[in-house]
């Protein structure tokens, strides 16, 4: 278990003016389970996390949370909202981002394959039609060299 929420746990204790024996029988449990857990020895199982939550009236991120996680898990980045006026913008930064965004979002192998299947049935060639089917990577392969994805 983290230190950091074996101390979170003595300190919601503490404020909660319980004993490890206290709080123990509140959620039915040993006082050495309390102990264990708030020397880092030990974790609550799931159970004893739902009623630490409850008896503390926070919620169960709250309490398992870790200045860790903060650092090593940020939010996704929000997509900027555009307006109708907004999508006329000029700015050639967004321009090309747009353009990217077609091209990796266009169903370029669905088009394949319907233009397999028409090779096949209108001119009955489904062995050499497959060929086709090569220029999927090729296609992928432009869209990365002309818009590459710039690293973060």
């Amino acid at each position: 278990m983290n230190l950091e929420i074996a101390n979170r746990l003595v300190q919601l204790r503490k404020e909660h003016h319980l004993s490890q024996e206290e709080l123990a029988e509140k959620i039915g449990i040993s006082r050495q389970a309390v102990s264990k857990w708030e020397r880092a020895e030990s974790s609550p199982d799931t159970d004893n996390l739902i009623l630490l939550s409850k008896l503390y009236h926070i919620s169960i991120d709250e309490l398992l949370r870790t200045s860790d996680e903060e650092t090593l898990v940020s939010p996704c980045p929000q997509e900027p909202t555009t307006s109708n006026n907004d999508s006329l913008s000029t700015d050639p930064e967004s321009t090309k981002k747009d353009k990217e965004n077609a091209m990796e979002k266009f169903p370029y192998p669905l088009l394949v394959t319907i233009i397999y299947l028409a090779i096949g049935l209108i001119f009955n060639k489904w062995h050499p039609g497959w060929l086709i089917f090569l220029t999927i990577p090729i296609y992928y392969c432009i869209a990365e060299i002309i818009y590459p994805k710039q690293e973060k």
